[in-house]
């Protein structure tokens, strides 16, 4: 009798593990790659706030490549940075994903390009998010701000050309940026963390 309990048990403990969806999650994952080459980007730290607290970083290999997992019910912001390139941040809002989305899991292909620092170029633009993403209800789905990917779009192509032709002239790149711009962008109680 005793083994027939134990049987019984475990046979609904499975059919009660199986009834159970898994955990919704969010996968992001991307490949970070020089501006002008397309060469994949080793040594980039890709760092992840949740609701602008540090929640992971992974710094890429030879093959540019990396990847988190991330909660519904939050915002993220991604930052790619080494001392010598210019750092570019996008932003991920979860926060309006349903408590039980149609589907299992989202997946975020971020690929993001970088180029090193020249002496005289403005970078002001890059301060701002280059992408946003969010959750649309209308079609059920995580997906990127378009309107606002278009509105940037040639303000980022201008300062880009401008740094082409500073670069184009000669002028010397440099190793290490006048400031640590993630600080320097990031709001104050932020910046304690990462110190």
């Amino acid at each position: 009798m005793h083994r027939f309990l134990l049987v019984a048990a475990l046979a609904l403990s499975t059919l009660v593990a199986r009834a159970q969806p898994e955990r919704f999650y969010i996968r992001l994952y991307g490949l970070v790659t020089e501006h002008f080459t397309g060469e994949p980007m080793k040594g980039v730290l890709v760092r992840v706030l949740r609701d602008s607290i540090p929640l992971d970083e992974v710094t890429t290999k030879g093959n540019g490549q990396y990847e988190f997992f991330m909660d519904r019910g939050a915002a993220y912001t991604i930052w790619f940075s080494r001392q010598d390139l210019v750092t570019k941040h996008v932003r991920i809002d979860a926060t309006e994903i349903p408590v039980f989305p149609d589907v299992p899991f989202y997946e975020m292909d971020v690929q993001m390009t970088l180029f090193t620092w020249v002496e005289g170029m403005d970078y002001s633009v890059f301060d701002q998010q280059l992408g946003e993403a969010l959750y649309k209800h209308s079609v059920r789905n995580l997906s990127w701000n378009v309107e606002y990917t278009e509105k940037l779009r040639p303000i980022i192509a201008e300062a880009m050309d401008g740094y082409e032709k500073l670069v184009n002239k000669g002028v010397p790149r440099k190793k290490k940026p006048p400031v640590d711009r993630l600080l320097h962008i990031m709001h104050p109680q932020d910046r304690s963390t990462f110190l």
